[in-house]
């Protein structure tokens, strides 16, 4: 039996690869905004529609990569706490 704690983060880093790749892949332009001399009040509620779609998809965006950093900084924290304790355990022998 080992003295040492360990954190496997190989596997949630291939994870964590796979969803930025999934977010970089996302495309945030819904459509282009319908043109033209068209009146229309449902024309111009589908562009309102758009823009707040778009807009929405970006703060995801934006929201997921950022917590996606912080899982990053989560491991790398628990890594080295685990050396910590693991050097710990090692000296007090």
């Amino acid at each position: 039996m080992s003295n040492e704690i360990r954190v496997n983060s190989a596997p949630i880093q291939e994870r964590i690869a796979d969803l930025r790749s999934s977010i970089q892949a996302l495309d945030t332009v819904f459509s282009k905004e319908i043109e033209g001399d068209n009146q229309l009040d449902m024309v111009n509620a589908m562009n309102e529609i758009k823009q707040d779609y778009e807009n929405l998809l970006v703060q995801f965006e934006a929201l997921f990569v950022s917590n996606v950093d912080s899982t990053i900084d989560a491991i790398n924290t628990m890594k080295e706490t685990d050396q910590q304790i693991a050097q710990g355990i090692t000296l007090a022998k």
